[in-house]
Order: structure tokens, then sequence, then C-alpha cells
């Protein structure tokens, strides 16, 4: 059996989704604030403010965990704010993130090929394919129905030995 992890080349949906939150929470603590806070409210909009504009460096290059990143501005907005609500819908949207950030992955094996993604798992039986072949981490399944699918692999997180998996799918087909 052969795990293949699929690299996604998509833009990341989750740091745009972080940002906006992040913005949100920034504009909340301007416009549900105290006077006799007023400075806190400007202070914490600007670390919300400034946490949203560099995001991906927070998490992609400096490798920042986003739940720790979330839980310090949930702190923050509701110091800002005394608004718990707010609070909670950043933190529950940093769970519910965490398990829906799944990534795709390709297994092999001799009953047949199975797709598996965030919400579906699709299988095809030997029968459907003309040929599968992994050649420079690039996976190639064609179909008989002159259906293709290729996909980047994961060289990362997939350590496959190319000529043997290639033996592997040749003995199937």
């Amino acid at each position: 059996m052969y795990t293949i992890f699929i690299k996604e080349e998509r833009p990341d949906i989750d740091v745009i989704i972080t940002r906006s939150m992040l913005a949100l929470a920034a504009i909340a603590s301007l416009f549900f604030r105290t006077d006799t806070y007023f400075i806190i409210n400007l202070f914490a909009a600007v670390i919300l403010l400034f946490a949203a504009i560099f995001i991906k460096l927070l998490l992609v290059k400096l490798k920042g965990n986003k739940i720790v990143l979330l839980l310090f501005s949930a702190i923050l907005l509701f110091t800002a704010t005394h608004v718990i609500s707010f609070s909670i819908i950043l933190l529950f949207y940093g769970y519910l993130a965490k398990f829906l950030k799944k990534q795709p992955i390709i297994q092999i094996e001799e009953s047949g090929v199975t797709i598996k993604k965030l919400f579906s798992n699709v299988s095809f039986s030997w029968d459907d394919f003309s040929n599968v072949v992994l050649k420079d981490n690039l996976l190639t399944l064609d179909f008989k129905n002159n259906n293709l699918i290729q996909v980047a692999v994961n060289e990362k997180r997939t350590n496959i030995d190319e000529r043997g998996f290639n033996e592997f799918c040749v003995r199937f087909i």
C-alpha cells in the first residue's frame, strides 16, 4: 500500500480567512468601546490590525501557531470591548479551522486507488486505469475513458521509491 500526500498549490485560504477575522476584530475593538478606556481600544485595534496585515509572516515564515495567535487576539479583543461573544467567535473559528484543514491524499492498494479529500472519498478499481505513473514527484492517473488526473506529490511528506511504485502499479494494469 502506498500513501501519497498531494501538494496543495491553491492559495492558502486559511491565511485569508484569519486575516479577515483579525481585521474584523480590530474594527470591533474600535466600534464597541467605552470612553473611559479609549486608549486600550485604540491599542488593541492597532495590534489586531498589525497582526492581520502580517499574518502570513507570523504563521508561514515564523512558523507561529495560529491557535495561540487567535487566543491572544481573543483575550485582547475581550479586554478592549468587554463583549465575550466576539472572543468566542474568534476561538470557535480557530478550533473549527484546525479540523477542516485536511490535506488530500491518494492511497494506492492492491484493490485499487482511493482519493481522499475533506468531504469525500472516491475509489477506483484497477480496471478503470490504462496507466498509473509516478515520475519526478508528479503522479499521473490515466483512465481508460480518456480522463487524466495529474497531481504534484508533496515530497516532504511522501517518501516513495519511484521504480518500486511504478512496478507495483504495472502488475495491476
